[in-house]
């Protein structure tokens, strides 16, 4: 679900019914249960008891807001690569570098694809607690980019592309 609503797939206000999605990912109820209760708590996902279930909807400060944490994240683990592994490393880097020319143009599917580069060299820390707040963290800034009022930092980002190339 989560690949769903940042991909696109599922779009910011749409209704989520339990019924279709358990139909549509071959699951029972619970672990859709789960994943909506998961969702709602990383801001991706709204709910009013019985009254809807949807997508959340695009918002520039939650972009904003939680950027600020996943760039202060991905500080820490650039300045502490030496400690992933190395094949976290090399991964990030190629995937850093692969995204470096089209941040130049502003391009929001590359600041995503820029996230996950990040998100590499986090995996390969091994650390799980870190791991799963850069995901949550990363998973909002990822949906909410798209938001007409969000504020990306272009010169930071291709500045932290830059430094993830070379880790």
């Amino acid at each position: 679900m989560l690949e769903a609503i940042e991909n696109g797939t599922l779009v910011a206000g749409e209704r989520l019914n339990d019924d279709e999605l358990t139909t549509w990912l071959g699951v029972s109820r619970t672990p859709v249960r789960e994943a909506i209760a998961r969702l709602e708590s990383e801001g991706l996902v709204e709910m009013a008891a019985n009254r809807y279930t949807r997508v959340a909807s695009l918002s520039g400060p939650a972009h904003d807001e939680a950027a600020v944490l996943l760039a202060a994240l991905r500080t820490w683990a650039i300045d502490h690569a030496e400690e992933a592994s190395s094949e976290a490393r090399k991964a990030a880097a190629a995937a850093a570098k692969a995204v470096t020319k089209k941040l130049e143009s502003k391009d929001l599917s590359a600041y995503r694809d820029l996230q996950d580069a990040a998100a590499l060299l986090v995996a390969g820390l091994s650390n799980q607690l870190f791991t799963a707040t850069e995901a949550a963290v990363r998973g909002r800034v990822k949906f909410h980019a798209a938001a007409t009022d969000a504020v990306i930092d272009w010169d930071a980002t291709s500045a932290t592309a830059a430094a993830l190339a070379k880790v």
